[in-house]
């Protein structure tokens, strides 16, 4: 039998792997790279283009959206021995440009990401630009994502006459790594690509043509990416943004009948009108309407075993009830949620749902004492969530919320080291406008202080960098 071997690092493949990448490469090919944040922006991609070894680029755009060959010939409209051939690197594949161009087309890949392929840059070129790249990105971190979207060139969206199951996994797949991404460097640098998907999503939806089992699977990608993306303008500090791709997804789930995603849609409304509109924007009827969203949803999701569901809309009940005042409504709620937590929460349930431990229901309940005026209690709680690990952005939220307990509890000192780390991580590329804004109190508390004038001078300088 002829030995098959790895198409990235040229190692044996076992026989029981009908891919032709190793599971090692595969996984190296699905973490998150140190400076880029998409898949068009990976490292690994670049680098193929740049050796002019299209086989490997075409195998790593395959792994990481997470088809098989089968999947991707379906995807592109070839047969899958083509996909093979072309993965091997057999020349009269993609070395034919006009089949490199059908395979970006078919992902939607904007023809920049080309560049590499045809100025033949090195690997001090690549991660340099990679570097420069984040830098920018921060530098916009503070606004204009709606001019973002126009600039990740909405206009020029490729769309399939014809959508099959390929399509809706590629896109459902998408969601996922933008939410596994979102943990790590935040919503504001991800909202391009993620609103073009999302455009993508619903163009399809309303213009292509599929078969009824397809239009059910692809109206559930759009309300998942509606849902996604809605949450990384949420991190992104577009509130409006927000709550229109939330709205968004709720029609979605009604005309689908899809309770899973008007479950998704209405926690994540939740969240933003407890913890925006209620309280930072000061609507006191937001709060009630917090309260009755987290309800609804629970009401739904009655029959969904998954602990980590219901602990985090029990959460999310508890944080409202908080914002309104009803302290006995807290109590309750968050008792519920770590009663949910004492049946396991497993880490495995669906991506979105991963960043809910016992870190961030014990965050919640921080939020929560604070609301009511205990920032004591809410420090001491903040300090338990960061105990164990958390994803990047996570951290910088959780102790964000520390640095606001120190301040209102007096402890005026240990707000500014925990607010300066906080600044630190998001100069060091974790885009997350929402996490700076909740740095607010602790400025404006430090500005009575002298001796923290060193916080207030790095926090208004960053300021104004990512304004």
């Amino acid at each position: 039998m002829e030995k098959r071997t790895c198409r990235i690092c040229q190692g044996l493949l076992s026989r029981y792997n009908p891919e032709s990448v190793c599971s090692s490469c595969a996984r190296q090919i699905n973490t998150t790279p140190s400076f880029p944040v998409w898949l068009w922006d990976s490292l690994p991609l670049r680098r193929a283009f740049a050796e002019l070894d299209l086989g490997a680029a075409l195998t790593i755009i395959r792994t990481i959206l997470g088809l098989s060959q089968l999947e991707f010939a379906t995807l592109l409209g070839w047969s899958q021995s083509t996909v093979a051939r072309a993965e091997s690197g057999q020349r009269g594949s993609l070395y034919d440009i006009r089949r490199l161009l059908e395979v970006v087309d078919a992902v939607d890949m904007p023809r920049g990401v080309l560049l590499p392929l045809f100025l033949g840059e090195s690997d001090e070129q690549i991660e340099r630009e990679a570097s420069d790249e984040v830098d920018m990105n921060r530098r916009r971190f503070g606004g204009g994502l709606v001019g973002l979207a126009t600039a990740a060139g909405l206009a020029q969206v490729q769309i399939p006459t014809q959508v099959n199951f390929a399509h809706t996994q590629y896109l459902q797949s998408a969601a996922e790594k933008l939410y596994a991404q979102d943990q790590n460097v935040g919503g504001g640098v991800l909202i391009g690509d993620g609103l073009r998907l999302y455009h993508r999503a619903r163009r399809m939806l309303d213009e292509a043509d599929y078969s009824e089992e397809v239009g059910r699977q692809l109206m559930n990608a759009a309300g998942e990416l509606a849902v996604c993306v809605g949450w990384l303008a949420y991190d992104g500090g577009d509130q409006v943004l927000s709550r229109d791709l939330y709205s968004e997804a709720r029609l979605l789930a009604d005309q689908s009948g899809d309770d899973g995603l008007a479950i998704r849609a209405m926690e994540k409304m939740s969240l933003q009108s407890t913890v925006y509109f209620a309280r930072e924007e000061g609507q006191p009827g937001s709060a009630r309407e917090a309260v009755r969203l987290s309800e609804r949803a629970a009401e739904l999701a009655l029959r969904d075993p998954s602990p980590q569901l219901h602990a985090l809309l029990a959460a999310r009940q508890a944080t409202a009830h908080a914002a309104a005042g009803h302290r006995q409504g807290f109590t309750v709620s968050i008792t519920r949620a770590w009663h949910q937590t004492d049946r396991g929460l497993t880490g495995d349930g669906p991506v979105w749902l991963r960043f809910v431990t016992d870190s961030e229901i014990a965050a919640q309940e921080a939020r929560g004492h604070l609301y009511l005026g205990d920032a004591v209690t809410a420090s001491a709680l903040y300090r338990r969530s960061l105990e164990t690990a958390v994803s990047h952005r996570n951290s910088a939220v959780y102790r964000a919320g520390l640095a606001v307990s120190l301040a209102v509890s007096g402890d005026v000192a240990g707000a500014v080291a925990e607010g300066m780390i906080v600044l630190s991580a998001l100069e060091g590329g974790i885009t997350s406008p929402r996490t700076f804004s909740a740095l607010r109190p602790v400025r404006s508390i430090a500005a009575q202080d002298r001796r923290a004038k060193d916080f207030c001078v790095y926090y208004d300088q960053f300021g104004s960098i990512s304004a």
